[in-house]
């Protein structure tokens, strides 16, 4: 088949869609298939071969609300779309979505809902009718979790288009010595284990509330947290004031390597979420794999608590609650066979629901066969 992505973002520019759309990208292109993503980037569009797949990056011209804009996105986007066999729409995604309403009818379009439009205000509510028009338009709506599908509203009237495939990733591999953590962590830590969190610094993911949890857990036990965004100055003033900046350490961007490191090392991955933005939490994948406990939250019509299963793979707590998410993190510190226990069940989970083979082989029955069922 000839495979065409539309998104937003390729790596290297990192977020939850675009490691989805690497591991269908490459694990399509390995099984023969012709395979290209269009996305955006700030500089001179351009076409390159990254691996087994094609790449043409366009040049964004305008940005608003998360969403890039460009002529060169419309144009080759479309461009493409017309030799392909299946265009795969990664929403949301409001150019991409336009875009939809001019494919020839012969070619097959999959949505693949990442998340329903949050907090956009009337901006959200203007950009409905665009949405339904290319839900109507798709022959397959793919969703991340059944959680997901049943409570998003706008989902409701294309439930006989529906697909549940959950996310997948490529096994990092868990076995042997872990690597050595970054000099200046190790610095910071002082001989202290670690809870790990790493994501972009907005309120929907909660990371407020895991500073405050930080108070509550035991003197050798210390919080990790990675990435950037908007609230970094704003967390750390938050943890100075609660008197725990010596006890939370934000990293800011982290290597691969680093985030190895730090994963496979920690005593348990925290996932401090409060928002259905948060849908299904591709990088608690990246905790199960590497066979960490998780300790989640309970966003109601998420996937995140249908990823993490309580009392198998990690613990969830109700979201906002920095008590709760201190006394889970603690329990797992606390108790070496409960935390190998979950440390087995994390990774168990991953091989069974989660690995990059079975979301890539569940994709492509979705290509060729259309909406298989509620999946997992």
């Amino acid at each position: 088949m000839r495979i065409v992505h539309w998104g937003k973002y390729y790596p290297p520019h990192m977020g939850g869609i675009e490691s989805v759309t690497r591991v269908l990208a490459e694990g399509h292109a390995a099984a023969g298939h012709t395979v290209e993503v269009i996305c955006f980037h700030d500089e001179a569009t351009a076409t390159q071969q990254v691996g087994p797949v094609r790449v043409t990056r366009c040049r964004q011209r305008l940005g608003a609300a998360s969403q890039p804009l460009g002529w060169d996105y419309w144009r080759l986007g479309l461009g493409r779309a017309r030799d392909a066999d299946i265009v795969h729409l990664h929403g949301p995604n409001l150019l991409a979505s336009l875009m939809a309403l001019r494919l020839a009818k012969s070619t097959r379009l999959i949505v693949h809902w990442h998340s329903d439009i949050v907090g956009k205000g009337w901006l959200g509510r203007l950009l409905r009718p665009l949405e339904q028009a290319m839900l109507a338009r798709a022959d397959v709506v793919v969703c991340t979790s059944p959680p997901y599908a049943e409570h998003s509203r706008p989902l409701q009237p294309w439930r006989h288009k529906l697909s549940s495939v959950p996310i997948g990733i490529e096994d990092p591999g868990h076995a042997g010595s872990p690597p050595a953590l970054p000099e200046r962590v190790e610095r910071f830590l002082a001989g202290r284990r670690h809870v790990f969190s790493i994501g972009r610094l907005v309120p929907y993911k909660g990371f407020a509330h895991l500073v405050d949890a930080a108070a509550q857990l035991p003197p050798d036990l210390a919080v990790v947290i990675g990435g950037n965004g908007p609230l970094r100055e704003s967390l750390e003033a938050r943890a100075l004031a609660a008197g725990v900046a010596d006890r939370v350490l934000f990293t800011g961007g982290l290597s691969d390597a680093e985030l190895d490191a730090l994963m496979r090392r920690a005593t348990a991955f925290c996932l401090p979420s409060v928002a259905r933005s948060e849908a299904f939490g591709v990088v608690l994948l990246e905790a199960m794999a590497r066979g960490v406990p998780v300790v989640a939250t309970r966003i109601a019509g998420s996937g995140v608590p249908w990823v993490n299963r309580d009392g198998d793979s990690g613990l969830n707590v109700e979201p906002g609650d920095a008590q709760a998410l201190a006394a889970a993190c603690s329990r797992i510190a606390a108790d070496p066979a409960l935390r190998e226990r979950f440390a087995q069940g994390a990774r168990s989970n991953f091989e069974q629901r989660f690995s990059a083979q079975v979301f890539a082989s569940t994709m492509l029955d979705v290509y060729r066969q259309g909406a298989p069922g509620p999946g997992l």
